[in-house]
């Protein structure tokens, strides 16, 4: 009887671990998010991501990021979906993809200020086109990439 009580106890925290990484927290970014992201990464080097559910290219640059941080686990790689948070089933889908490929650990989705006042706290000189990368190194300078990011892609950005 004991040992039926820890396995079932077993089974169902091992469940509530699982909806608790299911539910894996995306933040909404708004105009003052950019320095939160940096300073949680201060004095370190990470990639900053801008995706869309509905950008094809998108989703093949978090599939190469994805892979590139399976390979290397110490990347760090921040994700911003330029999808609106709020509606359920959006929020679902930016979820369900970012779980699939391991990178809830840092994501971010726009939130309900309009985006073009997001995309310009993020980048003035950014006009929306997608995929978006930026790559910060340790002192915190930037590199910005438009195009759809590759292993060679990611190698040579990495590198700076």
């Amino acid at each position: 009887m004991k040992k039926l009580f820890t396995l079932m106890l077993a089974a169902v925290l091992g469940l509530l671990a699982g909806v608790a990484q299911a539910k894996a927290v995306t933040r909404a970014f708004e105009h003052d998010s950019l320095e939160q992201i940096q300073a949680s990464h201060k004095g370190k080097p990470f990639v900053l991501i801008l995706w869309s559910l509905d950008c094809v290219y998108c989703q093949a640059s978090l599939d190469a990021l994805a892979q590139q941080k399976r390979r290397q686990p110490g990347l760090a790689v921040v994700t911003l979906s330029t999808d609106a948070m709020g509606d359920a089933a959006t929020d679902a889908l930016i979820g369900a993809r970012l779980r699939a490929l391991g990178l809830t650990a840092n994501s971010w989705a726009f939130g309900a200020q309009p985006p073009e006042q997001l995309r310009y706290a993020l980048d003035p000189k950014w006009h929306g086109e997608m995929p978006r990368s930026y790559w910060f190194d340790a002192q915190g300078k930037r590199v910005a990439y438009s195009g759809v990011l590759t292993p060679a892609v990611i190698a040579e950005l990495s590198a700076h």
